[in-house]
């Protein structure tokens, strides 16, 4: 109850400000403050509703802590105190790590306000999780795609074998409408990518497109369906069409249990196949910048994934090779 009274409360405190009001209470050197003043920035308010909800929840946390430690003076904190506020999510490596995000940005407010000159959470390390991503294989792409048929969700054997191709984020992949992200005449998607805010055309194999323009049926809006019920992967969210991840996830769950019926089949995760399409364009020896331009990554993000997930293979060596002028490409 008290979580969704914050919560409440947050939400009424962004639609003063969006109305040109001003937060009530005092103005105290304290958490609320940092959180209302970095509630009011450019920064936040550029984000996206899906992520203000999400950054939102995990300043939950930060304010059950400031509550259950007296409400301690902001400007006072030390790199000790916070780790010592981290630490009780070592269970929790992904919230912590998100934990430390979102306190870094709300520290900084501290910083701009002049009531500090350093942000302690900047000095704190932390190591990389262990992966526990697989990349997906061609074989696994069949397998899944065949499932998704055998369980009468054709959509998901398309969402699958396009995110093979161009490993796309989910949330925006939800959401491609036909005609307008993808022409099915050209065979191509155009959209602009949600984070980098760039502009892409992106043509897609001859199989892949034949696979769309199946599912692309007259008077459908949505490239994508959930077959139980006819309506896309996506939820109304006041007046704003977002993508629904559970609605999908529990589709993918009910392809997943058919295709680990198959004999030496892997357990794999929907969200993987964007990796897996970066080390998969690595593989077929595109160059850093030419993976960007297709996933929307960043140079660094595709330059950490390939560090992490690429394998030193006989592929990767071959394409080498190939590249010097050693050898011939055999295809």
């Amino acid at each position: 109850m008290a979580r969704i009274k914050r919560d409440a409360k947050a939400l009424h405190e962004r639609l003063l400000v969006q109305r040109g009001g001003e937060p009530e209470g005092p103005q105290t050197r304290s958490f609320a403050t940092l959180i209302k003043t970095w509630r009011r920035t450019q920064g936040f308010k550029k984000l996206k509703p899906r992520t203000q909800r999400g950054y939102d929840f995990l300043v939950g946390y930060i304010e059950d802590w400031s509550e259950a430690t007296g409400h301690p003076d902001p400007t006072k904190l030390t790199k000790p105190d916070i780790e010592a506020f981290l630490e009780t999510f070592d269970d929790r490596p992904t919230s912590r790590r998100l934990l430390k995000v979102v306190l870094k940005m709300v520290m900084d407010q501290a910083v701009d306000l002049g009531w500090r000159t350093d942000n302690p959470v900047e000095r704190i390390r932390m190591g990389q999780p262990k992966s526990r991503v697989s990349i997906w294989e061609a074989a696994d792409v069949e397998a899944y795609a065949w499932a998704a048929i055998a369980v009468g969700q054709p959509d998901m054997a398309a969402m699958i074998l396009m995110q093979w191709e161009i490993g796309q984020r989910l949330t925006d992949a939800y959401l491609f409408q036909i005609g307008a992200d993808f022409l099915p005449v050209e065979g191509e998607f155009r959209f602009e990518q949600s984070k980098t805010a760039e502009k892409v055309a992106i043509p897609v194999s001859d199989r892949l497109r034949a696979v769309l323009a199946h599912v692309s049926t007259p008077g459908k809006l949505y490239l994508f369906h959930d077959a139980r019920t006819g309506r896309p992967w996506a939820r109304l969210i006041g007046n704003r069409l977002e993508a629904d991840d559970t609605a999908a996830s529990k589709a993918f769950a009910l392809v997943r249990d058919m295709a680990l019926t198959v004999d030496g089949a892997r357990s794999l995760k929907l969200k993987w196949l964007r990796h897996s399409c970066v080390v998969q364009l690595a593989r077929a020896g595109c160059t850093v910048p030419e993976i960007a331009s297709i996933t929307g990554h960043s140079i660094a993000s595709v330059e950490q994934i390939l560090q992490r997930y690429l394998p030193r293979d006989s592929t990767v060596a071959r394409n080498a090779q190939v590249k010097r002028g050693l050898i011939q490409n055999a295809g």
